[in-house]
C-alpha cells in the first residue's frame, strides 16, 4: 500500500492514526497538493490528501472513507473498533466526530483562504468571522463533552474494560477527531487571543501522545 500525505494536513493525520492503530504503520509519500504533484493527481483527481493507494491499485480519498475501510477490512474483536460495535455506540462517536470535522473544516478552510488573499482581509469577512465562530464553538463543546471523550482514555468505546490508564488502548474515532483537532488548531492558531483554553482536550491530547499512533503523526510545519 502507498499513503499520499503531507506533514500539517488533519485529515491526514486522521487516516494515519486509524491505520496504525489497525496495525497498518505505512511510511507516507510525502507530495505537495498545492504543487499539483502528478502522483496525487493520477491517483485522486481532487488532488487531495489522504489518498490511500491499496496493493491492488484501487485509490481510496477523504479520511472517513479509509476509515470505513478499515473498519471492514480489519474489523473488531481482532482489531480495535473506531466507531463502537453496535447502532447506538457508534451514532454517539459518530456524532461527536462530526463536532471535531467541522471545526477541523472551518480552521482548514480558513488557512487554504489566507493563501490566496491577505488573512485580515478574509478573518474580518462574515464568512471568515463565522469559520472562527465554528472553531470556537466545536472547541467549546467538544470541551463540555469532556467526560464522554476522557472514556476513550479507558478504551470504554472500544470494548475494553474501563479504568486503565490513559492512552493504553486504542481510542474511538471521536477522541481521535477531538485529538486532531486539538493539536492542529495549536499549530496554526495557538498565538491567536480568540482560541479558547480547554484543559479538559489538552489533557486528552497529551494522554494519545503516549501511543505512536500520536506521536508519531504530530502535525508539523513545512
Amino acid at each position: 500500500m502507498q499513503l499520499l500525505a503531507n506533514t500539517t494536513s488533519p485529515y491526514v493525520r486522521i487516516a494515519r492514526v486509524a491505520m496504525i492503530e489497525k496495525g497498518l504503520d505505512i511510511e507516507p509519500t510525502l507530495v505537495d497538493p498545492w504543487a499539483d504533484d502528478p502522483r496525487l493527481r493520477a491517483a485522486n483527481a481532487a488532488t487531495r490528501v489522504p489518498t490511500l493507494l491499496l496493493d491492488d491499485g484501487t485509490p481510496l480519498a477523504e479520511s472517513l472513507l479509509i476509515v470505513q475501510w478499515l473498519e471492514l477490512a480489519r474489523p473488531a474483536p481482532e482489531w480495535p473498533s473506531l466507531t463502537g460495535r453496535d447502532a447506538a455506540t457508534a451514532a454517539g462517536v459518530l456524532s461527536r466526530a462530526g463536532i471535531a470535522l467541522g471545526a477541523i473544516d472551518a480552521s482548514v478552510h480558513t488557512i487554504i483562504t489566507r493563501k490566496v488573499t491577505a488573512p485580515l482581509l478574509f478573518d474580518e469577512t462574515p464568512v471568515g468571522l463565522r469559520r472562527r465562530r465554528t472553531m470556537v464553538e466545536g472547541l467549546q463543546r467538544l470541551e463540555a463533552l469532556g467526560a464522554v471523550l476522557g472514556s476513550a482514555k479507558s478504551g470504554t468505546a472500544s470494548g475494553t474494560a474501563p479504568g486503565t490508564a490513559p492512552g493504553s488502548t486504542a481510542p474511538p474515532l471521536d477522541a481521535i477527531c477531538a485529538v486532531v483537532l486539538y493539536d492542529y488548531q495549536q499549530l496554526r492558531y495557538g498565538d491567536q487571543p480568540w482560541l479558547p483554553k480547554t484543559p479538559g482536550l489538552q489533557a486528552l491530547a497529551e494522554a494519545m501522545r503516549q501511543r505512536p499512533s500520536f506521536a508519531r503523526t504530530m502535525p508539523r510545519a513545512a
